[in-house]
């Protein structure tokens, strides 16, 4: 069974300022996000040519060098929101976050809908190491 939503009038004051800043810390991940895959202006006066970030260039090598670029950018995103910004199929992306995933290169943190996933920081398992 569920539990029924809380009502405005039953939250106390720190649970209504919790709320407040979950919903803006939302906003300001969801603005920075987008504004990151959005084209970089063209200088006008000068002689410099722009160069996009390689996650946006849809002829890069793979897709999983275009996953690992726009990771290594936003820090973390979920499938839904990579898939979205780098304008690939959902099974193209499913396909190459388990590639990805199986060889150590990303991490998965969350479940479901919570599911996000980030560069692998830390040391790669024994079994992953190849010897010289």
């Amino acid at each position: 069974m569920r539990p029924a939503p809380l009502q405005p009038d039953s939250l106390s004051d720190a649970q209504r300022l919790r709320r407040i800043a979950e919903l803006l810390c939302k906003a300001i991940v969801l603005t920075e996000a987008s504004r990151a895959v959005q084209p970089l202006p063209r200088p006008a006066d000068s002689g410099e040519s722009v160069v996009p970030p390689s996650f946006l260039d849809a002829a890069a090598p793979s897709e999983d060098d275009r996953i690992s670029s726009y990771l290594a950018f936003v820090g973390g995103a979920s499938p839904a929101v990579i898939r979205s910004t780098l304008g690939m199929s959902r099974t193209g992306t499913y396909r190459a976050l388990h590639r990805l995933t199986a060889a150590g290169s990303i991490v998965a943190s969350g479940q479901t809908r919570g599911l996000v996933y980030r560069l692998n920081q830390g040391e790669p398992p024994a079994d992953k190491i190849g010897l010289n």
